[in-house]
């Protein structure tokens, strides 16, 4: 954090950028009392949070494919860099950096759809590529299950405590994500998209029934019950996710069928 102040207060100087050219939407100056409300920053500011980003999503695939619940500190700390005010921009954090990424790693979470035995499905939901072959199977669901749990321990952070601070990733890109998933037609699910749809589940349903109450009971039912009926036929993932179901069941007592 300490090297990030360095970049802004220009102990570390370095030539200017247009900030419009890394967010989602471009933000005209702010007419409140804001910092950094000028049309640039410092490129090494934004080279260092390029770079945090990519550490946060490396992080993910690493450590949580295995693991959700080792998501939830890798979410805290990127909560915490991206939700401090003087790393903001205009009023508004700069998490658009780290999001890009995250679409680009795991684009089913943004409502891409594909075939997972096509080369152009493959592309389509974020398959990576080892040389000319694609990775093995097993290692491509690691790492989907990996970027599906972080992308729930970030949408999923209750900021209703904190002082001065504003959620840069809200619980409603979580409900968006899910529903991406969970409504594609029965023709186009995709192991992908059940691999996915699990780790963003498991170990973050209660943060999503503490946020969204009855609306997210329903749309649990929705995911581990109506949904792989839909699922090809004889599809792990599938079976992984009504087994999901009956561990919330036995654990937390959440009966949903």
């Amino acid at each position: 954090m300490a090297l990030l102040r360095q970049s802004l207060d220009g102990q570390l100087p370095s030539p200017p950028v247009d900030v419009n050219r890394f967010v989602v939407v471009p933000r005209e100056a702010s007419a409140q009392d804001v910092p950094h409300n000028d049309a640039t920053l410092p490129s090494f500011f934004i080279y260092l949070v390029n770079i945090l980003a990519k550490g946060v999503i490396n992080q993910f695939i690493n450590e949580c494919g295995a693991n959700p619940k080792a998501a939830d500190p890798i979410g805290v700390f990127a909560a915490q860099i991206f939700s401090h005010w003087d790393f903001s921009w205009r009023g508004e954090s700069i998490i658009d950096i780290l999001v890009a990424k995250l679409r680009v790693a795991c684009p089913v979470l943004f409502g891409s759809r594909g075939n997972d035995t096509t080369e152009r499905g493959r592309r389509a939901l974020g398959w990576k590529k080892d040389g000319p072959s694609w990775v093995p199977e097993q290692n491509h669901n690691d790492r989907m299950a990996g970027l599906g749990a972080g992308f729930a321990a970030i949408s999923l952070r209750d900021f209703s405590k904190a002082s001065n601070k504003a959620n840069p990733f809200p619980p409603t890109n979580y409900w968006r994500a899910f529903a991406c998933i969970v409504n594609c037609p029965a023709g186009e699910i995709s192991n992908t998209q059940l691999v996915v749809l699990r780790s963003m589940i498991d170990g973050h349903e209660q943060r999503f029934l503490n946020f969204y109450g009855n609306a997210a009971l329903a749309a649990l039912r929705l995911a581990l019950v109506e949904f792989p009926k839909r699922a090809p036929a004889n599809s792990p993932a599938a079976g992984s996710l009504r087994a999901l179901a009956d561990i919330l069941r036995s654990d937390g007592g959440l009966v949903l069928a």
